[in-house]
Order: structure tokens, then sequence, then C-alpha cells
């Protein structure tokens, strides 16, 4: 079937007016970011990562006799910190997911005439500008303009920020189920047009503490089992000095490495991110008391750094097996400093919001 012949029977494209994309370090918060900056809301990425309550750990271990390797990340599910931030806001965030691909593209043609720009889950395997050759189903790109031919849509400054995608090459990785948390076709929008906050982004200073105690409490939370929260850093340091048996280890181990370090999905990104974030919600409560944990946060990212240099070190050990033994004990001790960083976040944001305690 011809280009022209699929296309008869779908609505025309539209594009959004004066859209520029706001740079960002993930994927999730750029989304968003974009979604609430061209609606008028000014806010930071750090911002949106910190009322998104987005901090966290989940470890994937590799599936028997797959080759693939073990997996950890450093924030929640996808879409959840979207949903908590436009919750911790007041917005009302639309999630759709249609069955196929002609009720997609009509969905994303309508929340652009609206005038909304259009969060997107894809599997980055399609999308042209990426290098990577892997399937994964999880990121999130902000869609504001569709023609006969084009999808335009920005992406986090890592992968360039604006980019122009062939419109099938846009479909196919929208409809994905390959790869890394497929949620082929789902959709995110504002529901119409939110008003501007009044006193800016400093207006919601009471939020701060709400969204730092069930962050805290989430990540603390040891009744989720030994794959998420604090648990799953301390499963994947108790693991660590089994990867010398993955296949390959000597290439999958290093690359392991520049995942967390590039992907921010180990810690450096997400908790950098969230050392941002705290030190807004310090200017902006005024609360001093929130100054140890900026301080406890800056240490956090510098291990994970140290860490990721020493795991991407790994080819080269003259001992593999001593070299893994100390990468254990080093993300044993992350550990033992994001429990106490969480703890005392969790302390005294409780004290501030009345809550009871989190165990």
């Amino acid at each position: 079937m011809s280009a022209d012949a699929r296309s008869a029977g779908r609505p025309r494209g539209a594009m959004l007016e004066g859209f520029r994309p706001v740079p960002g370090v993930h994927c999730e918060t750029t989304m968003l970011n974009n979604m609430l900056r061209y609606a008028g809301l000014d806010v930071s990425e750090a911002l949106i990562f910190g009322l998104g309550r987005g901090i966290d750990a989940q470890f994937f271990p590799p599936p028997p006799h797959t080759g693939i390797p073990p997996m950890l990340t450093g924030r929640v599910e996808p879409g959840r910190i979207a949903a908590d931030a436009c919750a911790a806001m007041g917005l009302t965030l639309v999630t759709t997911q249609d069955a196929d691909d002609a009720g997609a593209h009509a969905r994303a043609v309508a929340a652009l005439s609206a005038g909304s720009v259009v969060g997107v889950t894809v599997d980055i395997f399609h999308l042209d500008y990426f290098a990577s050759q892997a399937h994964f189903s999880a990121h999130c790109i902000a869609l504001h303009g569709l023609d006969d031919s084009t999808a335009y849509v920005a992406d986090t400054s890592q992968q360039g920020g604006a980019q122009q995608l062939p419109l099938e090459s846009f479909t196919r990785a929208r409809a994905s189920d390959e790869g890394f948390m497929p949620s082929p076709r789902l959709h995110w929008h504002l529901d119409d047009s939110p008003d501007p906050l009044p006193g800016g982004a400093a207006a919601l200073a009471p939020q701060m503490w709400p969204a730092i105690l069930g962050a805290a409490g989430h990540y603390l939370d040891r009744g989720r089992g030994d794959d998420r929260g604090i648990l799953a850093l301390r499963r994947a340091a108790e693991e660590l000095p089994g990867w010398q048996q993955l296949s390959r280890s000597d290439v999958v181990i290093p690359e392991i490495a520049r995942f967390w370090r590039f992907a921010g999905t180990g810690g450096t990104n997400f908790r950098g991110l969230y050392g941002e974030f705290l030190a807004e919600a310090q200017a902006m409560t005024g609360d001093a008391e929130l100054l140890p944990s900026l301080t406890r946060f800056e240490a956090v990212v510098s291990a994970w750094t140290g860490l990721i240099d020493h795991l991407t070190g790994y080819p080269e050990a003259s001992s593999r097996t001593a070299h893994l033994k100390d990468a254990s004990a080093r993300l044993h001790s992350i550990a033992d400093a994001e429990e106490a960083a969480f703890g005392e976040l969790a302390e005294l944001a409780r004290d501030r919001v009345g809550a009871e305690r989190v165990t």
C-alpha cells in the first residue's frame, strides 16, 4: 500500500505555534517540562522530579539463559513521576492508550489542535536520531507537531533536544511492544489550559515536605520486596561479585557502568537531580535543617561516580574477582549513605507535616 493510500483516511496533522524545546537530563521530566512550559507553567526539571517523588531504586536480575545483563535503576516506574508531579501542582494529566495506530494518530492530532504538547512513550530502537541499537520502550518524548511526513518532538539534551522524525519511524517507535516495560501508543496531555501558578513556582512551597516524605517513605519501605527501594540496592551489592560469570563480562560490566553514568539510571543523574530539588525546596521553605541533606546527597553522587569509574576499569583489573568485591563494598557503602540520607529526610518531613512514622 502506498504512503498516500495509508494516510488517506487519517486526520491531517497539527503544529503548536511558538513551541520552544526545554532542555533536560531525564526523558520523563523533560517531556513533562515541555508540556508545562508550553502551557505557561515555569518550573524546573528538578522540581518536577522531586514533586513527582521520582527517586527510587529498582533491581532487575538477569533472566536465565537470555544473555540480558542485570539492570539497576534509580527512579520509580515510568509514568509515576508525571502523574504525581501534576497531582502536586493541582493539574489534571490525561492518560490515554489506543489499540491501533490510526486511533493514536487521531488522538495526538486532536490534542495538538487543542493546544497541548503530547507526551509519548517510544522504543528508542526506532528513533532515527538515537544511536542505540537496543530495544528500550520506556523512553518518553514530547510531541509538538505532526504533518503528512514528519513528527516534531523534543527529547533530552543528550539526544539533541528538538528533533524531526519520519512519521513512519515515529509510528513504529510509539507502537513497539519490545524492550523494557513497553507501553504501546501511550499518550499524556494536560487537561484544558492550566492557569499559571499564582506567585510562580514559589507557590508550591507547601508541597515540598509531603513530596519529600512520600519519596523517602517509599524508598525505605522494606515491604516492597528485595528488588525495590533500599533493599534493591543491597541486593545488587550482594549479587555484584557474581557478575564475573556474565557472558562477555569484560564488555558487559563496563557497559552497565556507562549506562549508569549516561542514562543516570544507577545514580548520578537521578541522585544529582534530587539534590537539586532539595536545594530548591530549602530555598522555597527557608528551612535550614534541610542543608545537611544537601551535603549528604553531594557525597552520594560522588560515591556513585567513584563506583562507575571503578566498574569501567573492570577489563584492566589485575584481579577481576577482587575488583568486583571492591565494587560490591562500594555499593553497600552507597546503600548505607542513602538509607541514612532518606531516614534523615523522613524524620524532618514527618515533623513538618505531622505524618505517622515511616517504617
